[in-house]
């Protein structure tokens, strides 16, 4: 089964018992329902109540996307896999502050690794603390798919079964600062490297992202923890200036509406990523409303903002290095206006190729001895989840060994 991405106009309906979409231009082209995962839709398009039960019967969910690409909303069908013992699970560790601050704590460390595995990659293939002068050309540092070679030796932060970050590295943060709060230990870290003017190396700003990871387990409260994650991210979006090179602008994460290229990027993909994990969730016995890192609010699946965090590096972002530095984004893909940087459907249909792409990608599992898909190790992630909130064993969350 797989995803289908609909970015033409026109209507979705039931017909000869499967999917049909037939364009504004009369073209009407078949969807076999068996082989539909969830639906994504892009375009303007009409339905009515007769797909939407059939969608149900199937067990389809259908995501919408407003004009430029912002997640809007998604067709969620009833639930087919119940467990009332796992609700009642689910919201005693959220209603327990140490049990849920274990599980949100295990879920920053392993967003906090993802990063790393990036930044460590291009530390080491780059061999050098410049920042990449030009956009989309190979050199003998990166390989033309920009992924990392499974051959080659783990970096240097992390141990070959994927430990836990360690907080012991080039700087020191003292048990005296973790008491001192979130702001103070935030200003060391600043203070703890000694950056070059306004373009810290890679190996610096990975030492100030591994410091602050190191954090995590000081926090006591989901505030303070979202905190050292927010510091993470922020020093991790500064790696990009040389990742990405000096053609491609971006200094600054800035979501609605998306300021430049690399923004509206970050914003198109995690939305995918976000109803990806939605559609995981829904093929398992979890509840998507109630959260542990994420608070859990009206109009919003907050569960699956949970589990994006540790795969938006690993997915979202690594398909953006790919798609970038392989020269296959252009400037025609983009359109920029009083709303902001969005991309065209042409932009939009040659990154939703790479992201599906990605997450059908296969790794060899240590623990199940196969291979698996990005995609379905989110639904592995659901399932250690649940062991961890019925009691079967403690939740540790994905860490990426290559």
């Amino acid at each position: 089964m797989k995803n289908y991405y609909v970015l033409s106009n026109g209507r979705i309906k039931r017909e000869k018992n499967t999917i049909y979409l037939e364009t504004a231009d009369g073209v009407k082209r078949p969807i076999p329902v068996e082989d539909v995962d969830s639906l994504y839709v892009y375009g303007e398009v009409d339905l009515n109540t007769r797909l939407l039960n059939f969608l149900t019967q199937k067990h389809i969910t259908l995501h919408v996307f407003n004009y430029y690409g912002f997640y809007a909303g998604s067709y969620y069908p009833r639930e087919y896999l119940h467990s009332g013992y796992l609700v009642v699970n689910q919201v005693r560790h959220y209603e327990d502050s140490a049990a849920r601050m274990a599980l949100a704590r295990e879920l920053v460390r392993a967003a906090v690794h993802s990063m790393l595995r990036n930044v460590s990659y291009y530390e080491r293939r780059k061999g050098t603390s410049e920042p990449r002068p030009l956009l989309g050309k190979e050199s003998e540092w990166e390989d033309p798919a920009g992924e990392i070679d499974p051959s080659a030796p783990p970096p240097p932060l992390h141990s070959e079964d994927g430990a836990e970050v360690e907080a012991a590295v080039d700087a020191v943060v003292s048990a005296d600062l973790l008491a001192e709060g979130l702001e103070a230990t935030g200003e060391a870290w600043e203070s703890a490297v000694d950056f070059d003017g306004d373009a810290p190396a890679l190996a610096e700003l990975r030492s100030v992202i591994a410091g602050l990871g190191g954090l995590i387990d000081g926090q006591q409260q989901v505030a303070a923890l979202m905190g050292v994650e927010g510091k993470v991210r922020e020093r991790y979006y500064r790696c990009w200036q040389h990742i990405l090179g000096g053609d491609w602008a971006f200094d600054r994460r800035v979501r609605r509406p998306p300021d430049n290229e690399i923004n509206a990027l970050i914003s198109f993909g995690n939305g995918v990523l976000y109803t990806a994990c939605l559609g995981e969730i829904y093929r398992t016995q979890l509840t998507p409303t109630i959260s542990y890192l994420h608070e859990p609010g009206a109009r919003r699946f907050s569960l699956a903002l949970d589990l994006s965090e540790i795969f938006k590096p690993l997915i979202v972002d690594r398909a953006i290095f790919k798609l970038i530095n392989n020269g296959e984004l252009k400037e025609t893909h983009f359109d920029r206006g009083m709303e902001g940087c969005h991309l065209t459907d042409a932009g939009k249909k040659l990154f939703l190729n790479a992201l599906d792409d990605r997450m059908n990608a296969t790794i060899k599992h240590r623990r199940l001895g196969r291979h698996v898909s990005y995609r379905h190790l989110i639904r592995l992630e659901c399932y250690k989840l649940i062991r961890h909130l019925t009691g079967v064993e403690p939740y540790r969350a994905f860490r990426a060994w290559w």
